[in-house]
């Protein structure tokens, strides 16, 4: 047996970091291929150009997980700042070169294929918070300073616009505020300043078409078939699965014409297809990223893993809760796809390198590397 095998037998949680959230991970992945193939499968029963899309973005995902969780996080603290200009940069250049689309301009096009900047600086922001906040004490400048950190690449999505990014990106920061700690007192202010800005916020960077789905969400009977025909079919496919649902190959389902139902009503095809079992598994595995996040955290062996892993379990799970709430008309629709499962190349790989990084988090106990570098270089 070689010294690798061997050590990996010895401490499997080393190789595998928590095979509980590997699990739920593929569980996520495999359910959303499957969910895709009975949505768009040729006339021929053959694998469908999105599916074949998809797959290779998956298999693409799990070579990113694999590389994150091999890489030590820890190392990550050296790259913050860096990784944050980055993220702020492309978050700038996209809205003056990127590709319009429903009304937004979220997208690079680079040769058939599009790069949405947004799911990867909500990574680097977090990175930066986590980097920042594990350095310092919770202090009302302390805060100050990771308000500014968020709020300018969340003010660059808000601006594409892109209003269900940046409400994520502003839930993982509030649980890392929450996690740093901040005080009561200092997060009731936090919170009395979101309220005040809410109308500024509204007024500025909401456009035209986001207050119409305000609108229909406000008033479901509103315009039935111009603005409030997308809900209203997510609706009838929701309450046409049952408890089983009507199989993957369904004909006639009420999405079909939908051109977002593989990405932002993901949740609505799969409750279709698979019923009411097949949603409950799919929020059951993201309950499952959201308990093995947070454990991680938790039990991570510094301040930045314990930081890095709320804000990353924060970011998966806020998403999923978002696309699910928008799904069954608990909140506006954002335009926010569903982690792992929603069609997309971007929200696939981002989320990879997030459970990735988690996974990396969970397998390291040892010294920290910063510190044995520079013992070793001082000593």
């Amino acid at each position: 047996m070689t010294q690798w095998a061997r050590r990996a037998a010895a401490h499997p949680h080393r190789l595998i970091g928590d095979p509980l959230l590997v699990s739920a991970t593929l569980v996520i992945g495999a359910i959303g291929l499957l969910s895709l193939q009975g949505a768009t499968q040729t006339t021929d029963g053959g694998v469908s150009a999105e599916v074949a899309r998809q797959s290779a973005f998956l298999a693409v995902g799990l070579v990113v997980l694999i590389v994150s969780a091999r890489v030590d996080y820890r190392l990550l603290r050296l790259l913050w700042a860096p990784l944050l200009i980055l993220g702020i940069g492309m978050l700038a250049l996209v809205l003056v070169a990127g590709s319009t689309e429903f009304g937004a301009r979220r997208w690079f096009l680079l040769g058939g294929y599009s790069l949405q900047p947004s799911e990867f600086a909500r990574l680097t922001t977090v990175l930066a918070i986590a980097a920042a906040a594990s350095s310092r004490d919770a202090t009302p400048r302390g805060v100050a300073v990771l308000l500014v950190a968020f709020l300018i690449p969340a003010g660059l999505i808000l601006v594409e616009p892109d209003l269900g990014s940046a409400l994520v990106l502003g839930a993982a920061w509030l649980a890392m505020m929450i996690a740093w700690p901040v005080s009561a007192r200092g997060l009731w202010a936090i919170a009395a300043s979101v309220v005040a800005f809410i109308p500024l916020a509204f007024a500025l960077a909401v456009p035209g078409y986001q207050r119409e789905r305000l609108a229909v969400f406000l008033d479901p009977d509103r315009d039935p078939l111009g603005s409030g025909f997308t809900l209203r079919q997510v609706e009838v496919a929701l309450g046409g699965g049952g408890v089983t649902g009507r199989g993957l190959e369904l004909g006639g389902s009420a999405l079909d014409g939908l051109s977002t139902r593989n990405s932002d009503f993901a949740l609505a095809q799969i409750g279709e297809q698979l019923g009411l079992l097949g949603t409950l598994t799919v929020l059951l595995a993201f309950g499952v990223i959201a308990w093995r996040g947070l454990a991680i955290a938790e039990s991570a062996s510094d301040r930045f893993g314990q930081l890095l892993g709320v804000g990353l379990t924060a970011l998966l799970v806020v998403q999923a809760l978002l696309h699910v709430a928008v799904n069954v008309r608990l909140f506006p629709a954002t335009g926010i796809p569903l982690p792992m499962i929603s069609l997309g190349g971007s929200s696939m790989l981002a989320a990879c390198a997030m459970i990735g990084l988690l996974l990396s988090i969970a397998s390291r106990r040892h010294a920290d590397p910063l510190e044995r570098w520079s013992g070793a270089r001082w000593d």
